[in-house]
């Protein structure tokens, strides 16, 4: 399961475009109550067993009979394009919208889609029916421009959440978080007391994957385990595209690591 309001919030950075919305993904589970002149606590849940789950639920927020956003579905529309935006998608009929989603809900899911309905050509005389808008987003194209494809080994996912400071499955962690990990978890799997083991990669990997390339590999991810300007200026310094084979790479090192490790090789 993926709890996109925690995601949002554990991942969301000051400097970023989505922290506009952080007051409302915040206090999303608090209601004043007139009557006792209170705040109460609600008990909304924004999980998801996959992203193909947050797609279908986001189409759902854009349906015209549910264009008008309490803060509750608010809170879902952001969060999820949000957990899309860092996950590299797009929409082909509005590749902007990821990226730079507009501050009212409304004027994407009343006044954007409509829009694009007339420019099609259509509407009915400047009227777009509901069932054309429900076709349209429906029929939504959801692209991810920007992922990783190594399958990470199901035993070293429960690592990463045994590692993680706030136990964090590694899908619900964000790109540059996966790459602090990695690097955590390869040494948690190497370490042993004070000294690195080696292992005999050219098992399993010829000349591919070695010590050398390890550790190499292993000091260009230190920037992700810091937070001095330092570290903050070279993470800046690489593009999405080497993130992600950052990832690949350190996913395939892992899986290496883990089978020469079980089978004692």
């Amino acid at each position: 399961m993926i709890d996109l309001r925690e995601f949002y919030l554990s991942n969301i950075k000051e400097n970023e475009y989505y922290y506009f919305f952080y007051e409302l993904v915040l206090h999303v589970n608090e209601q004043y109550n007139i009557f006792d002149d209170e705040i109460c606590e609600t008990e909304h849940d924004f999980k998801v067993f996959d992203i193909e789950e947050a797609i279908e639920k986001f189409k759902t927020l854009c349906f015209p009979e549910n264009e008008y956003h309490d803060n509750e579905k608010k809170c879902w529309f952001y969060i999820i394009l949000y957990y899309l935006f860092k996950n590299g998608y797009i929409i082909e009929e509005f590749p902007k919208l990821i990226n730079r989603p507009p501050r009212d809900s409304y004027d994407f899911v009343n006044k954007e889609i409509r829009n694009r309905i007339i420019l099609q050509g259509k509407d009915h005389d400047g009227t777009v029916r509901y069932k054309d808008r429900r076709f349209l987003v429906t029929n939504l194209t959801f692209s991810q421009v920007l992922s990783s494809h190594v399958e990470l080994d199901s035993s070293l996912e429960i690592k990463f959440q045994e590692i993680s400071t706030r136990q964090a499955s590694f899908q619900n962690m964000s790109t540059d978080e996966k790459l602090a990990e990695i690097a955590n978890l390869i040494e948690n799997l190497l370490k042993d007391g004070k000294k690195f083991i080696n292992l005999d990669y050219s098992l399993l990997c010829f000349s591919f994957i070695d010590d050398a390339k390890i550790k190499e590999y292993r000091n260009k991810l230190h920037c992700f385990r810091h937070s001095s300007p330092q570290s903050l200026e070279e993470r800046k310094s690489y593009s999405n595209e080497q993130k992600v084979f950052f990832v690949d790479y350190g996913i395939t090192i892992l899986n290496a690591i883990h089978t020469l490790k079980s089978k004692n090789l």
